[in-house]
């Protein structure tokens, strides 16, 4: 629990945000412009369990929502006029993240304006502004000297802009997380009590996919995320859908040099639900027994009409 800790306490030593296996059935968690790109209000609930069986791993929450604003994005009675038209969007975020006696609580609200470049192919330019608070519960900490830490929180304001473009056959995006590259002050030391000052280093991430139809009924969506954060080295996932109808997928994910990635999910006009199981191809796979993740989704009608599906994540 202790080398969990101390990895979450010190934010300039790897990375600093939660791991997620299925950013791609969400990329609105990294990235603001995606807000407003589907035609009903997405909401979305998630829980991470990683590293089930080892003690003080990381468990990550969150709920998340977007829509664009008005009534622009409905299909019905759309003219030629209105998808020259630029639109406006909103959004928003919780999450938890807690990682043996520390933890990450994040709160978000986001604005995105969506411009046509073409008939077929728009661009969204998106930011979320809210407050990120970091806490170490001292209970939690053990030391030889038998010292007992004092509890200690610290909260920062925070940003991520990104940009969105994107088509019925393919998407590009690239987002930074953590701009303004805030200080976090907390004192738990055993032995001086002094105060360690962490950063906010900022996150980049890029990522494109499309949509490759096989048959009447399947279709490919191949994806690829590249994440990079100051001194950390450049991550890259190499991703896999098989869709059948719009209702039923499976995939796979590759996370370089970490993990190996199954997922399954279903669509309804309603919502959706997805699962995936990450096996670890580090050291750490040996004390573990896997990483779990779940999404719901649910998609609120704007208009008197079913729900679009998907047509990627």
């Amino acid at each position: 629990m202790l080398l969990l800790a101390a990895g979450a306490a010190r934010p300039g030593q790897a990375q600093q945000l939660a791991q997620y296996s299925q950013y791609m059935n969400n990329n609105y968690i990294l990235n603001p412009a995606v807000a407003g790109t589907e035609d009903y209000i997405d909401l979305k609930f998630s829980y991470r369990a990683q590293w089930a069986g080892l003690e003080g791993a990381p468990r990550t929450y969150y709920a998340s929502a977007n829509s664009s604003l008005g009534s622009l994005r409905s299909q019905s009675k759309r003219t030629k006029h209105d998808w020259a038209r630029g639109f406006h969007a909103v959004g928003g975020i919780v999450y938890s993240d807690v990682t043996g006696p520390t933890s990450r609580t994040g709160i978000y609200g986001s604005y995105t304006y969506n411009l046509a470049l073409s008939r077929t192919v728009r661009l969204a330019m998106g930011a979320s502004v809210g407050m990120q608070q970091f806490a170490v519960d001292g209970s939690q900490l053990q030391f030889h000297s038998g010292y007992i830490a004092a509890s200690q929180s610290s909260r920062v304001p925070d940003a991520t802009i990104g940009l969105w473009l994107y088509s019925p056959d393919f998407y590009v995006g690239a987002s930074s997380a953590q701009i303004l590259g805030n200080q976090l002050d907390l004192a738990y030391s055993p032995v001086n009590q002094v105060t360690y000052t962490n950063k906010l280093e900022r996150h980049y991430f890029a990522t494109a996919g499309g949509r490759l139809p096989i048959s009447e009924d399947l279709s490919l969506v191949p994806s690829v995320l590249v994440k990079y954060m100051k001194p950390a080295p450049v991550s890259v996932d190499l991703n896999m859908k098989l869709k059948f109808r719009d209702l039923l997928w499976a995939g796979a994910s590759w996370r370089a040099t970490n993990a190996f990635v199954g997922m399954v999910g279903v669509d309804f006009s309603f919502g959706s639900l997805s699962y995936s199981y990450d096996a670890s191809t580090t050291a750490i796979s040996a004390y573990q027994w896997g990483s779990h993740e779940v999404i719901l989704g649910i998609k609120l009608k704007k208009v008197p009409r079913p729900a679009c599906p998907d047509p990627f994540w």
